[in-house]
């Protein structure tokens, strides 16, 4: 007989008497009151080999033997004393019983749980909860009114109607800034479609927020009992209940709000009606691009452009997301982001936010989105990413400012600009810009010598800023504009720091307004073979007769002509030309170049003086005199953007430079003798050598 089929004995240890052996106790019948098999009003029937303590019973026995009995065919078990083991043995085996009971016990509680309780409790939990949404949304109709009320917000949604991020590109598509709401409440959101979103963002934000999401009504009311039961069992929170429906609700409505009952119930009505009026599709596509990523970056294609440093690919017509190009580890990064997108900061907390990201892969895994191979190769790829934070700078600085300032703001409102999600293609060749600004800074404070050999213009003539437009003369569109040396020169000089624009800022053009006095003079008949005298004169121009000098303090004699004059830049020549024409006649001609400034002046306070350039003008309106001249004295607007799409990519607004409209402001032939004489490097090569005149 095995040991469990005995009793054992029980021996006792005394000073004072030897132990005595136990007599045999009597058989006990298992059905005796207090003493029945059956647990909880039911027995499972168990093989010899497997019974546990649910089928053992010890009993008070005789001169202290213990008993226990076990099941038998007649529903009866035998309790025989055992004399060979020892006291402490029979404990030792007690205890190793008893946990095995408590293991058994532990899995009956569990497996009646599951079988009966949870049923029951979801049950519950389900009847009340739609109960709760009815009381605290009003009940019947105050709920579809409170519905009807928000319906128009839930719309704008869809619409595209969110703050989002203005872009400026140059007219090839580069980046040159993004406008955007900088305060607390305010970031970069750019709206993409869900046909550009990936298929591997959508099933990683599936796996990470709601499983459920292509099968639910809004609301996962299995989802939140799960929750909550399995919250409450690991003590913390593990997952949330909340449908992607709903956590969109949630982020529009009652993101600053207390998370009470009347508020639950308020955003589960609004996300099943959001679910009832719009498709699984339009829904997460809502989603993506209002939920918060992290670093202002709002909706995922703002953040796939900040964490990854994806640029969208643009033209003119429109852009292609940069989200497009997320691989799988990067579209399960940032699916993980949002439930804590400070902890999981990748710039900060790249180890945490790869936690998170395993996470994910691994709810994928389970729904069979993704291979285990798959996994390992998108956590590796993430492993391996350098994170770093990008520079927001801003490109063409002087230009960007000068199109918000003159253009966008009174064309939108400061506002609107900054949170209409526009696409801003302007006429600025980034390229063509930068070596503009390259050879700007390399003449004023690089290495780069004048025409003369001398080093910088800094050095060799005191010069410390300088600045340029460059236009396309038939069509009006800036192709360039530099304001300063150096954009970002924090000099307490005014005038001298870099985002002070010298290209628009009222200033003497100097000998650069001679072509115009020249032109005038040719209206009226003068030509460029023509001699002037270029002598000592004197010449009326008020109590004090004018006595101009030339730049190098010398004379040239009767032998010169007007296109000798304009090349060497001569001034008592042009003295003689605005003394012929008239000063008015000038400042007619200035206005109708586009010298708004110059023929604005009164003038009483003009005089021979104004031929060499005394009076004040913007580069800018220079730039246009002078592109009036080669396009053949046709002044065409100055224009600075070629198309603006709204938040949705559709045109509002389009340049159409084959049938850009000008204004004819001067004869074709006196704007071919101007730009004749401007363009003649044999002339200008008597004072100003040209490189291809050197050996």
């Amino acid at each position: 007989m095995s040991a469990l089929n005995k009793v054992v004995p029980k021996t006792r240890k005394s000073s004072t008497r030897r132990t005595k052996t136990a007599e045999p106790a009597a058989m006990v019948p298992a059905d005796e009151p207090g003493h029945n098999l059956q647990r909880n009003g039911h027995h499972k029937s168990q093989s010899p080999a497997s019974f546990g303590l649910d089928d053992v019973h010890f009993l008070p026995a005789a001169k202290g033997i213990a008993t226990r009995t076990k099941p038998a065919a007649s529903r009866s078990s035998v309790a025989v004393a055992d004399p060979y083991l020892s006291r402490r043995s029979r404990e030792i085996l007690i205890q190793r019983r008893k946990r095995v009971n408590r293991v058994l016990m532990q899995k009956r509680r569990h497996s009646r749980f599951q079988d009966t309780f949870l049923p029951r409790l979801m049950a519950v939990a389900l009847a009340l909860l739609a109960v709760l949404i009815i009381f605290t949304s009003g009940a019947g109709g105050a709920a579809y009114a409170y519905y009807q009320q928000q319906l128009p917000l839930l719309d704008g949604i869809a619409q595209h109607s969110l703050a989002q991020t203005t872009n400026i590109y140059d007219r090839n598509g580069k980046l040159l800034y993004q406008l955007y709401d900088h305060s607390n409440s305010g970031g970069r959101r750019t709206y993409v479609n869900f046909e550009d979103i990936p298929n591997e963002l959508v099933n990683a934000t599936i796996a990470a927020e709601d499983h459920s999401f292509w099968d639910n009504s809004g609301v996962d009311y299995t989802g939140i009992v799960r929750a909550v039961i399995t919250n409450f069992q690991h003590g913390s929170v593990q997952e949330g209940g909340s449908t992607v429906t709903q956590q969109l609700i949630k982020n529009q409505f009652f993101l600053n709000q207390d998370r009470n009952l009347q508020v639950k119930g308020e955003e589960a009505l609004l996300a099943t009606g959001l679910t009832q009026r719009y498709t699984k599709a339009e829904i997460m596509e809502m989603y993506l691009n209002t939920v918060f990523y992290g670093d202002s970056n709002y909706g995922v294609e703002a953040a796939t452009q900040d964490f990854f440093g994806l640029k969208p690919q643009c033209k003119t017509g429109g852009c292609k997301p940069a989200v497009s190009q997320l691989t799988l580890g990067q579209a399960s990064l940032l699916a993980g982001l949002p439930q804590s997108p400070t902890g999981y900061m990748p710039f900060t907390n790249k180890d945490e936010a790869l936690q998170r990201q395993q996470h994910v892969l691994q709810n994928m895994l389970t729904l069979k989105m993704i291979t285990a191979q798959q996994m390992t190769a998108a956590e590796k790829e993430m492993q391996n990413y350098k994170f770093k934070r990008p520079a927001y700078v801003k490109n063409a600085p002087h230009f960007v400012d000068y199109v918000i300032d003159n253009v966008l703001i009174p064309l939108f409102g400061a506002y609107n600009l900054r949170n209409g999600g526009y696409s801003i293609y302007t006429t600025l060749d980034l390229d063509l810009e930068r070596k503009v600004e390259q050879i700007v800074y390399n003449r004023i404070d690089g290495n780069e010598a004048d025409i003369y050999g001398y080093t910088n213009l800094r050095s060799a003539h005191n010069l410390h800023n300088a600045s340029v437009v460059v236009t396309d003369p038939k069509t009006g569109e800036i192709m360039a504009m530099d304001g300063s040396v150096n954009y970002n020169d924090q000099s307490n000089d005014s005038a001298m720091a870099g985002q002070y624009n010298a290209a628009n800022t009222l200033r003497p053009p100097g000998s650069s307004f001679k072509p115009i006095v020249y032109a005038t003079a040719f209206e009226m008949g003068w030509y460029p073979a023509m001699n002037v005298p270029d002598h000592n004169t004197y010449f009326p121009d008020g109590a004090k007769p004018y006595n101009p000098p030339n730049y190098d303090h010398r004379f040239h004699g009767d032998n010169m002509s007007i296109r000798r004059g304009v090349a060497n830049s001569y001034n008592i020549p042009a003295v003689d030309a605005i003394e012929y024409a008239g000063v008015k006649n000038v400042m007619a001609m200035a206005g109708r170049l586009g010298l708004s400034h110059v023929a604005q002046t009164a003038p009483g306070r003009q005089g021979a003086a104004m031929a060499l350039g005394v009076s004040e003008e913007t580069l800018v309106n220079m730039t246009t005199a002078y592109a009036t001249f080669a396009n053949g004295g046709v002044r065409m607007p100055q224009t600075t953007v070629l198309q603006i799409n709204d938040n949705q990519g559709r045109p509002i607004y389009k340049f159409d430079a084959q049938h850009a409209q000008g204004e004819r402001v001067l004869g074709a032939d006196v704007a071919f003798l101007v730009s004749s004489m401007l363009s003649d490097t044999v002339a200008r090569h008597e004072e100003f050598p040209s490189p291809i005149h050197w050996n």
